[in-house]
C-alpha cells in the first residue's frame, strides 16, 4: 500500500507542476490505468490530502477523490471506511487553504450521499453542528460550507424540524469575524429555499425573517467591492424569485428599489450593476405590478454610453436585455403601453444618448410585441426612419438594429415599405463610419430576405454598392456581412441575379480560396454559404462551368481542421445536389466518406489540456465543469448536424447513384438520433425520413397509394425494409424525446412519410402512434412534463415550442385522417374535442388558427366519414369565420367549405348564414390566403348544393376574386366549380366568358397553380369554347398555345 501511495503522490505532484499538454496526457494515462482502477485509490487520496506539503497536490487529490468515491466506496471494508470518515473530518479542520477545504467538503458530501440513507455516518450531523458553533472562525467556515455543500443529502433530517436550523443560520449570518461564514450562510439559505413547499407557511415565514440579514450581507459585499461573493449572493436572490414558495413577497418592493438603486449607481463598477439588473429581469417576469416602475428606472440606464468592446456587458446593454426579457415574457399590451411613451419621448430628446436608447428599446421590444407593432407599423415606422436619418452615428446604428429586428420578425409587412426604407439604408451603406456600415449591411441583409420579386428594381444600385463595399471595406466583419447580403440578394432575385453573376462570382471564388488567418476563414465560410445561394439563383446551366472549381475548394476546406468550414462545405454540397440532381453524383465518392467521418467524430473538449494549469487559482470547480462537459463540443455538434442533413439531401437528389452509401449512412444517422444535441437529433431524424421516402420514389410505384387499413396496395421490398427500420425507431425516439421541437419534428416526418408512402407505413403501429399523439394533446408526453398550462411560464421559448408541438401533432392527426380514412373514425372522435379546445377565446391567435386549420384538414381527410360530427364542427367553423384574427377566419373559410362538400348532412338551409359569414372575407383582407380560401369555400358550397346558392349575387364576387393569389391548393375546388357552371351553361358565366378566359390565361401562365388533372380539363374547356365560338379569338390570344 505504501508503494501504491507514494507512486500516486508522485504522479499527482508532477501533474500539479506540469505546464505542457503532452506531460499532462501521459500522467493522466498513468493515473487512469495504474491507480484509478483500484479501490485503494480512495484511502490513498485521503492520505495524500492529509499529509502532502504541496497545496496543488492536496487540491488535485481532493478533486480526484470525489470522482472515485461513487465507484469504489462501497468496495471498501467497513472498518476502513470508519477510519476514513474520521480522518477526512479531522483533515478538513486542520487544512489551512480555503480552496482545498472546499474540495474536501465536496468529498465529504459524496461519502454522505452514499452513507447517510443507511445511517452509516451518525457522527456527521454532530460534527457539522459543533463546527458551526465553534469559537474558531476557520472551523465555523468549514461547518457552514460542509452544510451548504451537502444540504440536498441531509435536508430530510432538517425539513421536518427547521427551527433549530433557522436559529443556527440567524447566528451565522451575522458572524462577527468571518465574511466567508456570512456569505456561505446565504448560499445555504438558497439551498434551503429550494426545499420549502409553497404551502409550508411556517417555513416561509421563518425564511422571510432572514431576508433583511441576507440583504445586509449583499450590501457589505457591494460596499467592499467584493465581486466574487456579491455575484454568489445575487444568484441566491435570483433563485428565490423563481421559487414556487412566495419567499420574497413581503420584501419584493424594497428589494426592487434597492436593486434599481444599485443598477442606477454609476459610481459602482458595472459588475455589480449588471448583477442587480439580472435580478430585476427575474422579478419583472414574476411580478407584473412592478413592470411600470422597473421600466421607468431602466430607461435612464439605457441612455448611458456603451463600452467600445462590443462583447463586454455594461449596465446599459444589460438594461436592454432586461427590457427584451420583459417584452417576450409578459403580456405584450402591458409592456408595449408602458415602453412606447419613453420611446416616443426619448427620440425627440436633444441628447443623442437618449435617442439611441429610444431606438434600442424599440429594437428589443419587437420580438415580444410583434403583433401589436405590425398592426401599428404605419405609425411606428416613421420613428425608425427618423432614427436612420439622425445626425449622430450611435442613433443611426441603433435604428439599423431596430430595422433589422423588424425585418426578422415581420419581413412581409416590412417589405411593403421598401420604397421608403431601402433608399435610407442605401444611404447608410455609404456612411463614413465602418461600424455604421456593418450595421447598415446587417439591416439590408435582413430586409432582402423578405423582399422577394420586389428586389429586381433595386438590383443595379444594390449590387453596385455591395461590390464597392466588398472591394473597399476595411473591416473583415463588414466584408463578411456584405458577402452575406449578396447571398440574400441572389436568393431574393433568383434569375434576375444572372446579369451580375460573372462580376460577383469572381470575387466570391477569391474569398473561397482564403485560408491563412482566422479572418480569412470567416470570409471563406460566408463566401461558401453565398456560393450556394448564387447557384440556386442562377440555375444549373449558368453555374455548371464553375462546379468543378467550387467543389475543389469546398473539398479542400474539409481538411482545414475547422468545424465551421466543414459545416459550410456540407451545406454547399446539399445545395449543389439540389441544383444539379443526379448530375452531381460523380462527386459522391469524394464527399460522402468525409461526411460520414464527421458523423463519427469524437467530441472532446481539449481546452483543459491546451492551457497552463494552476491549481492555486481555484480551478477545482472549473475542472469539475470541464470533465462534466468533456464529451460535448458545440462546434463539432453543429458540424454533425450539417453532415446528417447533407446525407438526406444527397440521397434525395442523386437517387440510385447514392445506393452504395446507404448502409453506412443509415448506421451513422441511427447513432446520431441519440446525440445530446437537439439540432443533431433533428437533422438525423429528417434524413432517415428522407431515406425512406426516397426509396419509395426510386421504386417507381405503379399506382398511387390508397387510403384505408389494412392496406390494399403493396410497396417494393426495399421500401418495406426501410419502413421496418425507420418507423419503430421513430416511435421509440418520439416516446422518449425530452425536447418539444425534436418531438414536433418527428410528428412532421410521420406526416411527410404518410403522404409519400401512404398508410402502409404505419399499418402495424396505428394504435401506438395514436396513443403517442394523444399524450401530446393531453400534455402527458415526456417532453411536456415541465409544462403546466395553468402556471406562469417564464420562458417564451417554452410557450413557442409547446405551440409548435401541438400544431405538429394536429398536422399528424390530419394526415392520419387523410391516409387511414374510415379506419381512423374512432380515433378522430377522441382527438376532435382535444383539438377544438384550442379555439377557446383565451387561446392565442396561433393556437386558434391551428385548431381550425387542423380540423378543416381532418374534414378533408375523413370525407364522408365526418358526417356524425357535422353539427359540432359546423358551429365551431361558423363562429371562427367571425374571429378577430384574419388567419383564423381564413382557415375557417376552408374548413366550412370542406365540411359542406363532404358531409352527408344537407346543410343547404344554413346557406344564407354561411354566405353572410363568408362575404366579408372578400374585402379588405391583408393575407392573400383569406380571399383564396373564401373563394374555395364558395366553390364547394356551389358544388354541394348549386340550387341553394343565389348565383346571380354570388358569382360576380367569386369571379372577381380569381385567379387565386397564394393558396393554389384551392384551385381544384374553384375550377371544378367553374367546369360545372360551364357544363350547365350558367347565364353569368356565359355572359362573362372574356373575364373567365383572362382568368384561365393567368392560371395557366404559372406552372405551380394547377395540378395536371385540373390543367387537362381546363385545356379541354378552352378548346371546346374555341370550337363553339371562334369569335372569342382564342386563337390569337395567349391561350392559343393550348389549342
Amino acid at each position: 500500500m505504501e508503494q501504491f501511495l507514494s507512486g500516486l503522490d508522485e504522479l499527482l505532484t508532477q501533474f500539479g507542476q506540469a505546464h505542457d499538454s503532452e506531460t499532462i496526457r501521459n500522467i493522466t494515462s498513468a493515473l487512469n490505468t495504474q491507480y484509478y482502477v483500484s479501490p485503494n485509490c480512495v484511502p490513498a487520496l485521503i492520505e495524500i490530502i492529509s499529509r502532502s506539503p504541496h497545496l496543488q497536490t492536496r487540491q488535485l487529490a481532493a478533486v480526484e477523490l470525489r470522482k472515485r468515491i461513487p465507484k469504489f466506496w462501497d468496495q471498501l471494508e467497513e472498518s476502513m471506511k470508519q477510519n476514513l470518515r474520521t480522518q477526512i473530518l479531522h483533515t478538513i479542520l486542520s487544512e489551512q487553504s480555503t480552496i482545498v477545504r472546499h474540495a474536501i467538503a465536496r468529498d465529504i458530501a459524496s461519502i454522505a450521499r452514499i452513507d447517510m440513507p443507511d445511517e452509516k455516518w451518525p457522527t456527521l450531523l454532530g460534527f457539522l453542528n459543533e463546527s458551526c458553533m465553534s469559537t474558531d472562525k476557520n472551523h465555523r467556515e468549514v461547518g457552514i460550507y460542509c452544510l451548504f455543500t451537502m444540504f440536498e443529502v441531509i435536508e430530510e433530517y432538517f425539513m421536518n424540524n427547521t427551527t433549530p436550523l433557522f436559529e443556527l443560520f440567524n447566528k451565522l449570518i451575522v458572524d462577527p469575524e468571518s465574511k466567508s461564514v456570512r456569505v456561505t450562510t446565504v448560499l445555504a439559505l438558497g439551498r434551503l429555499a429550494e426545499s420549502i413547499d409553497s404551502e409550508d407557511k411556517n417555513n416561509i415565514n421563518l425564511f422571510r425573517n432572514m431576508i433583511p440579514a441576507m440583504v445586509n450581507v449583499l450590501e457589505q459585499c457591494i460596499r467592499e467591492e467584493d465581486e466574487d461573493n456579491a455575484s454568489k449572493v445575487f444568484e441566491v436572490f435570483n433563485t428565490l424569485v423563481v421559487q414556487d414558495a412566495p419567499l420574497l413577497n413581503e420584501h419584493i418592493a424594497e428589494l426592487v428599489k434597492l436593486f434599481l438603486e444599485v443598477a442606477s449607481n454609476t459610481s459602482l463598477d458595472d459588475t455589480f450593476r449588471v448583477l442587480a439588473l439580472n435580478f430585476l429581469m427575474w422579478v419583472a417576469l414574476k411580478n407584473l405590478k412592478l413592470v411600470d416602475f422597473i421600466i421607468e428606472k431602466l430607461m435612464p440606464i439605457a441612455t448611458e454610453e456603451d463600452p467600445e468592446d462590443s462583447d463586454s456587458d455594461s449596465a446599459s446593454r444589460v438594461s436592454y436585455k432586461v427590457l427584451n426579457a420583459m417584452a417576450t415574457n409578459i403580456p405584450p399590451q402591458k409592456f408595449f403601453s408602458t415602453i412606447m411613451p419613453f420611446i416616443m419621448n426619448y427620440i425627440q430628446n436633444p441628447n443623442p444618448n437618449y435617442r439611441k436608447a429610444s431606438m434600442m428599446a424599440f429594437a428589443v421590444s419587437v420580438e415580444g410585441c410583434t403583433d401589436i407593432i405590425a398592426s401599428k407599423l404605419n405609425e411606428l415606422l416613421p420613428v425608425v426612419c427618423q432614427g436612420l436619418q439622425d445626425p449622430e452615428v450611435i442613433v443611426r446604428r441603433a435604428a439599423c438594429m431596430a430595422l433589422g429586428c423588424l425585418a426578422e420578425e415581420m419581413s412581409a409587412d416590412l417589405a411593403e415599405h421598401h420604397q421608403t426604407l431601402l433608399p435610407l439604408v442605401f444611404n447608410l451603406v455609404n456612411d463614413s463610419n465602418p461600424d455604421m456600415i456593418k450595421h447598415a449591411c446587417n439591416a439590408l441583409d435582413a430586409i432582402l430576405e423578405g423582399l422577394g420579386n420586389e428586389i429586381v428594381q433595386y438590383l443595379p444600385l444594390l449590387m453596385e454598392k455591395l461590390l464597392f463595399l466588398l472591394d473597399n471595406a476595411p473591416e473583415t466583419e463588414t466584408r463578411a456581412t456584405v458577402v452575406a447580403a449578396i447571398g440574400s440578394a441572389a436568393h431574393a432575385g433568383n434569375e434576375a441575379f444572372q446579369p451580375y453573376f460573372e462580376k460577383v462570382f469572381a470575387r466570391i471564388l477569391q474569398l473561397m480560396s482564403l485560408k491563412q488567418t482566422s479572418d480569412d476563414q470567416l470570409l471563406r465560410g460566408v463566401a461558401t454559404d453565398t456560393t450556394g445561394a448564387i447557384a440556386s439563383a442562377v440555375g444549373p446551366d449558368v453555374f455548371r462551368p464553375y462546379v468543378q472549381q467550387v467543389m475543389g475548394l469546398a473539398i479542400e476546406q474539409l481538411e482545414l481542421d475547422m468545424p465551421r468550414l466543414r459545416e459550410c462545405s456540407f451545406g454547399l454540397f446539399s445545395i449543389l445536389a439540389r441544383v444539379f440532381g443526379e448530375e452531381f453524383a460523380p462527386y459522391l465518392p469524394s464527399i460522402v466518406p468525409p461526411i460520414l467521418n464527421s458523423c463519427k467524430t469524437e467530441e472532446k473538449n481539449d481546452n483543459l489540456l491546451n492551457e497552463e494549469i494552476d491549481l492555486t487559482n481555484g480551478m477545482d470547480e472549473d475542472l469539475e465543469e470541464d470533465f462534466e462537459n468533456f464529451n460535448y463540443n458545440s462546434a463539432i455538434a453543429d458540424e454533425k448536424e450539417f453532415a446528417a442533413d447533407a446525407l438526406g439531401e444527397l440521397f434525395e437528389h442523386t437517387k440510385t447513384q447514392f445506393l452504395p452509401f446507404v448502409e453506412p449512412a443509415l448506421e451513422e444517422l441511427h447513432a446520431l438520433c441519440a446525440h445530446i444535441g437537439d439540432g443533431v437529433r433533428k437533422a438525423a431524424i429528417i434524413s432517415m425520413s428522407t431515406f425512406l421516402k426516397t426509396f419509395h420514389v426510386i421504386s417507381n410505384p405503379a399506382s398511387p397509394w390508397q387510403p384505408g387499413l389494412p392496406p390494399t396496395y403493396t410497396v417494393h421490398e426495399n421500401v418495406q425494409h426501410m419502413i421496418a427500420g425507420v418507423i419503430p425507431t421513430f416511435l421509440v425516439l418520439w416516446k422518449e424525446e425530452d425536447d418539444r421541437l425534436v418531438a414536433a419534428q418527428i410528428c412532421q416526418e410521420f406526416v411527410s412519410i404518410l403522404r409519400e408512402v401512404g398508410p402502409i407505413a404505419i399499418a402495424d403501429c396505428l394504435e401506438e402512434m395514436s396513443q403517442n399523439t394523444l399524450d401530446i394533446f393531453r400534455k402527458q408526453s415526456v417532453c411536456q412534463q415541465d409544462f403546466d398550462d395553468e402556471e406562469l411560464v417564464d420562458d417564451e421559448d417554452d410557450l413557442e415550442s409547446e405551440t409548435v408541438l401541438i400544431s405538429s401533432a394536429g398536422d399528424l392527426v390530419a394526415a392520419l385522417c387523410e391516409t387511414v380514412g374510415a379506419s381512423f373514425a374512432g380515433y378522430f372522435e377522441v382527438f376532435m374535442p382535444l383539438i377544438a379546445k384550442y379555439f377557446k377565446p383565451t387561446k392565442t391567435q396561433t393556437e386558434r388558427s391551428m385548431a381550425i386549420g387542423c380540423l378543416g384538414e381532418c374534414v378533408s381527410g375523413m370525407k364522408q366519414n365526418i358526417t356524425p360530427h357535422t353539427e359540432y364542427l359546423f358551429t365551431i367553423f361558423l363562429k371562427a369565420c367571425g374571429d378577430e384574427d384574419e388567419l383564423v377566419r381564413s382557415n375557417a373559410a376552408f374548413a366550412l367549405g370542406s365540411l359542406v362538400l363532404y358531409t352527408q348532412v344537407d346543410l343547404s338551409e344554413h346557406y344564407p348564414t354561411m354566405l353572410n359569414a363568408l362575404s366579408p372575407l372578400f374585402n379588405n383582407q391583408t393575407i392573400p390566403n383569406t380571399v383564396d380560401n373564401a373563394a374555395g369555400a364558395i366553390a364547394r358550397l356551389i358544388l354541394a348544393h348549386p340550387n341553394s346558392v343565389p348565383l346571380d349575387q354570388v358569382l360576380p364576387t367569386f369571379t372577381n376574386a380569381l385567379p387565386l393569389k397564394a393558396d393554389f391548393e384551392e384551385n381544384q375546388a374553384v375550377f371544378n366549380c367553374i367546369f360545372k357552371l360551364f357544363e350547365v351553361q350558367n347565364q353569368f358565366v356565359t355572359s362573362n366568358i372574356a373575364q373567365y378566359l383572362h382568368i384561365f390565361s393567368q392560371a395557366l401562365s404559372d406552372e405551380n397553380q394547377l395540378k395536371d388533372e385540373t390543367k387537362g380539363r381546363l385545356v379541354e374547356l378552352i378548346r371546346a369554347l374555341n370550337a363553339q365560338n371562334p369569335s372569342l379569338n382564342i386563337g390569337t390570344s395567349e391561350l392559343a398555345r393550348f389549342l
